[in-house]
């Protein structure tokens, strides 16, 4: 019997923790590759490739520090940056087009901010006291994302992200969906300040596995902390294979991740797992 690493371990989850910082410098090795491609719609998206690294990075080091309700949040925003552009990468025109538009609708609302309350305004904010013109571009963004009632549109795109990650499932042949799934619902009530969003990533809503002991509450620690390696590793090959699908030369990049990625669930169990639930 092989010896794995289980992922509930000091030892699975120091090994995806190695898994994801040979991925994050892959992409520190390689960013020059990206922002020097000929790759215009990824030149343009390059902020969000450098946000990408940067959330990565941001979750190694909560991730280290056990600050685990903050590495929920900071790895939603890590996921839904490579979908965003990752997806982009292939989109049609229109759906590009409109993601810039939606970029100078929110910069052109920004300047103008008011909160009303039944109808009455309560507050509000100017800069430059109001006195400024808009360039025609952003007066139409504005335009384009207002409803008939007066209301802000508050999306780009009628795509949500779970349908922008089974496209790029499809096309990578990973799961992103499944890390939306483990990980959006629970970022959002933590944002959103309800008392689950403060407790959950302690186990205490886990039917039949709650921590009762310092023991239990570190393996599930571990456990997590390992699942969010992965997905952060996950998502790192996603971008890598989209890149490289859409002429931006990053093979040997893709494959040295694929490769550890592979690696690191052979020495965890869950390519075994994997290979047992097709059997």
């Amino acid at each position: 019997m092989p010896n794995y690493k289980d992922m509930e371990t000091e030892e699975g989850m120091l090994l995806w923790r190695e898994c994801f910082h040979k991925h994050i410098e892959l992409l520190i090795t390689y960013e020059i590759s990206v922002r020097e491609c000929q790759n215009e719609r990824a030149i343009k998206l390059y902020p969000i490739f450098a946000s990408i690294i940067e959330d990565s990075i941001s979750l190694d080091i909560l991730a280290k520090n056990y600050r685990l309700n903050q590495c929920y949040i900071i790895s939603r925003a890590l996921l839904e940056r490579v979908i965003n552009f990752c997806y982009l990468l292939y989109s049609p025109e229109d759906e590009y087009e409109s993601f810039v538009a939606y970029t100078k609708n929110k910069a052109a609302r920004g300047l103008s901010r008011k909160i009303e309350i039944g109808g009455q305004k309560k507050v509000s904010l100017e800069f430059s006291g109001g006195e400024y013109e808009l360039p025609q571009d952003y007066r139409d963004a504005v335009e384009r994302f207002t409803s008939e009632n007066g209301r802000e549109i508050p999306r780009w795109t009628k795509l949500n992200i779970e349908k922008r990650a089974v496209f790029l499932d499809e096309k990578s042949g990973r799961n992103l969906l499944l890390h939306v799934l483990m990980i959006y619902g629970d970022a959002s009530e933590a944002l959103h300040g309800t008392l689950y969003g403060t407790l959950f990533h302690l186990g205490t809503f886990s039917p039949g596995s709650i921590p009762s002991d310092q023991e239990s509450l570190d393996q599930h620690r571990k456990n997590t902390l390992s699942f969010l390696y992965f997905m952060g590793s996950a998502a790192i090959g996603v971008l890598l294979f989209c890149l490289k699908e859409n002429r931006v030369e990053l093979s040997e990049a893709y494959t040295k991740a694929d490769s550890l990625f592979k690696e690191a669930a052979e020495d965890s169990g869950l390519a075994h797992e994997a290979r047992e639930t097709k059997v």
